[in-house]
């Protein structure tokens, strides 16, 4: 891909898309846009600023169009959701791209965000590949580049935050697609992102710090944040959703939990809820719910729940089979 080009046939459908599809906009392309349905993020932009737009249809070519109208066309997909159809790829004598929030081959699918956060990488990245035919994230690389990410982030911050850096990354390959030097990705290092199921999701949010590091119910809560879900344990024989939640690695607190709480036991310190997790580990929590109730801080839940007055610490029930067992709606 060695030359300029100025029209761009969009497909996307989130606000993934939408920060990639408005970035371009701005940036002075032609811009027609393809989305899954009216009421997605990518339709509503592109009806705020007078861009084409149609509903996904596989049979057909965008617009009603032959392929010869969109031979001078670049094709982008970000955050579509569908296969582009052969006929359109073969359509844009300029090809198809695809921008893609990972380190391409790693994560290839549908959930690359989710898997990532999950996993508990410390870095991601925006690829920038060949969109193929039939395929889905298999294309030579055109682009890429990598980014730390933040631990401060939540779930939904780190969407928006990677929403951002593939708005820019997409600039930066248009504006230089000859800077480019395409390489085949090695299938050695591929690792698949598929959908996470609503029931993986349920299981996932019942977290057990018996059994589980701090760490990793920090991960697992920055995952399900990205769907509105918060990780739950039982105490006193409810649900409870914990939320706001970072380990703590002060020293002096690791050691209090190491030398006087057994897993699963908290105590009540500098504003937060210091729950001793697996291996020694010390997880804090400033939010939390109980069912049918509001929100409240980890001061609240504390002077309302422990009669601190009586004891300092005070133990979360579980059983080995916490995760069929525990009742509870489902949170979304």
């Amino acid at each position: 891909m060695k030359q300029p080009f100025k029209n761009i046939l969009f497909y996307g459908t989130d606000t993934l898309s939408t920060a990639v599809l408005s970035k371009v906009h701005q940036h002075g392309y032609t811009v027609s846009a393809v989305t899954k349905h009216t009421k997605s993020p990518v339709y509503q932009y592109c009806q705020k600023h007078g861009l084409p737009v149609e509903t996904f249809r596989k049979s057909v070519l965008p617009f009603g169009k032959s392929s010869a109208a969109f031979s001078e066309h670049l094709g982008v997909v970000a955050s579509f959701g569908h296969m582009i159809p052969s006929k359109v790829i073969r359509s844009t004598s300029l090809g198809f791209v695809n921008i893609h929030p990972s380190l391409i081959p790693k994560y290839q699918g549908a959930a690359p965000l989710p898997h990532t956060l999950l996993n508990g990488d410390k870095k991601y990245g925006v690829t920038v590949l060949e969109a193929l035919p039939r395929s889905f994230d298999t294309g030579r690389i055109l682009h890429q580049t990598q980014f730390n990410i933040p631990t401060s982030l939540s779930g939904t911050e780190f969407w928006d935050h990677t929403a951002n850096n593939m708005a820019e990354v997409t600039c930066q390959f248009l504006q230089n697609p000859a800077h480019s030097a395409p390489r085949i990705q090695d299938k050695n290092m591929s690792s698949p992102a598929p959908r996470l199921s609503k029931q993986q999701m349920k299981s996932l949010s019942r977290v057990c710090p018996q059994v589980q590091t701090a760490d990793q119910i920090f991960n697992i809560s920055r995952c399900l944040d990205l769907y509105g879900i918060s990780v739950v344990v039982c105490w006193q024989a409810k649900a409870l959703k914990l939320m706001s939640l970072s380990p703590v690695t002060d020293p002096h607190v690791i050691e209090l939990a190491r030398t006087r709480l057994k897993t699963g036991q908290f105590v009540f310190w500098d504003g937060l809820l210091a729950v001793k997790c697996a291996e020694d580990t010390v997880l804090g929590v400033s939010r939390m719910v109980l069912p049918f109730k509001p929100v409240i801080s980890a001061d609240q839940f504390y002077r309302n729940n422990c009669s601190s007055g009586v004891e300092k610490v005070f133990r979360m029930v579980y059983t080995p089979s916490y995760g069929n067992s525990l009742k509870t709606q489902t949170f979304r």
